[in-house]
């Protein structure tokens, strides 16, 4: 009787599945940081997370940016410029399209974007995916949204 049993948990036993090893969690998506030098790696919507490395992420107004193969824009209210833009050399032109002004004022934040896209020299993918628009102006850190 016992061998009987004996037998019959070692059948049971063998016609259960094999423990499958854990599985290892998925890994980061790696990013290649450094310097972005065509309009290929620079289009898309994005959100303005820092101007200067000051966080926007408090304040109540919010922007966010288009960038096409050879446009920037600015979908704000009373943003009155938006860029055309190519690379020469690896590096950033912008020329800055002049639209009719709006009644209200520009706020500060959105001044200091206008200076820095139309300063724009130097466009660099940061580790965390982010994109860093530097020059003569003030840095703008963008992400994906």
């Amino acid at each position: 009787m016992r061998a009987l049993l004996v037998f019959t948990v070692l059948a049971l036993a063998a016609c259960q599945p094999a423990p499958q090893p854990e599985s290892a969690p998925p890994e980061a998506v790696q990013v290649a940081a450094g310097p972005i030098t065509s309009a290929a790696g620079l289009e898309g919507m994005y959100r303005v997370a820092g101007i200067e490395g000051y966080d926007l992420a408090d304040l109540p107004i919010g922007f966010s940016v288009s960038i096409g193969p050879d446009e920037i824009d600015v979908p704000e209210t009373c943003f009155n410029v938006h860029w055309r833009y190519r690379f020469e050399a690896g590096r950033i032109v912008t020329e800055p399209v002049v639209r009719p002004p709006c009644r209200g004022m520009l706020s500060f934040e959105g001044q200091a974007l206008t200076r820095g896209f139309s300063g724009a020299e130097r466009v660099t993918r940061t580790p965390a995916n982010g994109i860093l628009i530097e020059g003569s102006g003030p840095a703008i850190t963008l992400f994906s949204q």
